[in-house]
């Protein structure tokens, strides 16, 4: 992964995580969602169910609280408690 311990995680850093070197087809399967979808995440247009956040944690090794951190950073509009969010997620 491309943080280091005290840098913020973002929700790629997740996505990164869980493809581990799958393409975005073979991750979005082993979800159970379409590859446009996973695109959508990808792109910052979707932010994941709570189900497929915990199907993340599973494929990832990441500890639940980063990836859900990190998701729900993406969807908040005001950048400083983002970035709050972010750095818990470190």
């Amino acid at each position: 992964m491309s943080t280091t311990k005290g840098e913020s995680m973002n929700f790629q850093d997740v996505l990164n995580a869980v493809t581990a070197g799958d393409s975005d087809y073979l991750t979005a399967k082993k979800l159970g969602i379409t590859r446009g979808t996973f695109s959508k995440y990808r792109c910052g247009n979707k932010t994941p169910s709570d189900e497929t956040l915990d199907k993340m944690v599973e494929l990832s090794g990441l500890p639940a609280e980063k990836v859900y951190l990190a998701a729900y950073a993406e969807k908040l509009h005001n950048p400083v408690v983002a970035e709050a969010f972010r750095h818990l997620a470190a």
